[in-house]
Formats: structure tokens, sequence, C-alpha cells
């Protein structure tokens, strides 16, 4: 089963990505496309973690896709950010740093939802690192937004799929460079 799930969340990822970097969809399209890679992106890390318990991935895919949550008033207003716009400040440090002070503080259900929370967001940004502008980490301090060549990210995702479904071969197959 974890071989089938670690398959279609690579699929996910991939599929995804070739179309948001090669056809460069409206924002809209773009953002549909781009949510389920989170969650498939998310998926390939929890399928390599060991069993985590259920209030900790709640948290955690809940988390791979809260630092989006800015998306919801942007589809509701007339103007829509481009591809190329620079992410807003729900991607960087500073906004989960709440999340990860109530992980820190807390006990119980609410560390756990949180801790996982955290780190569902992290994995966010690892895949924003790759995928259009960059992620400015350091907001408000720095705006510089960071990035990883999209490469980088499509083998990390492939390496974690191949780990899970033993399909080790797929990488020398796929077109990283999408």
């Amino acid at each position: 089963m974890k071989r089938i799930a670690a398959a279609a969340c690579l699929a996910a990822v991939l599929g995804a990505d070739w179309v948001i970097l090669r056809r460069r969809p409206r924002w809209i399209v773009s953002g549909l496309l781009d949510e389920p890679a989170h969650v498939a992106t998310a998926g390939l890390a929890l399928l390599n973690l060991p069993t985590p318990s259920g209030r900790w991935t709640c948290g955690f895919l809940v988390g791979s896709v809260l630092p989006d949550l800015d998306h919801v008033p942007l589809a509701l207003s007339r103007v829509h950010p481009g591809i190329d716009d620079p992410r807003p400040a729900t991607h960087c440090l500073l906004a989960i740093a709440p999340l990860a002070l109530v992980a820190a503080g807390s006990r119980g259900a609410a560390r756990e939802l949180a801790a996982g929370a955290t780190v569902g967001a992290l994995v966010h940004f690892a895949r924003d690192l790759a995928v259009g502008t960059g992620v400015p980490l350091l907001q408000p301090l720095d705006g510089h937004s960071f990035k990883v060549p999209y490469p980088v990210y499509a083998a990390a995702a492939v390496a974690l799929a191949a780990r899970k479904s033993r399909i080790a071969r797929i990488s020398a197959t796929l077109p990283l460079g999408l």
C-alpha cells in the first residue's frame, strides 16, 4: 500500500509541476494544482517518517497547506497575483513561530497538533523554495526570497518515493528539469 501511495504522491507532484512550470496557467488554476502537490509532498515526507500519532499527522497535513491560507481572500478579490509575484508574509519563519511556541509550551493534543503543523509548514516551504519565486523566509528582517533549483526538489521527491516504493530506476527515467 505504501508503494502505491508513494507513486501516487510522486505523480501528483510531477504532474502538477509540469503543468505549472510548462503551461503557466492562470493563478487560480495554478493554485488548484499547487495545493494537492503540497499535500502530496507532505505525503512523501510522511511515508518516510516513523509512524507518528494521528494528532501529529493531522496537524502535519493541515500545516502543509496552512501558509497558503492567504489564497482564500485573494481568490475572492478582483486582482489576482501573477505566477511571478513574490510570496506573501505567510511564507516566512516568523509566520509559523506561533505554532512552534504552542508546541513548545503545551502538552497533550495541543502539543501534537501544533508540532505537526509546524513541521508541515516547513515541508510547505520546502516545495515553495523550488516552485515559483522562492520563499521570503526571513521576512520582515530581510525580504530576500530564497530558492533552490527545481531539479533538487524533484530529486528529493523521487528519492522519498523510491525509498518507499523501491523503484530505484524511476530517477533515471524522469525529466527532473521540468
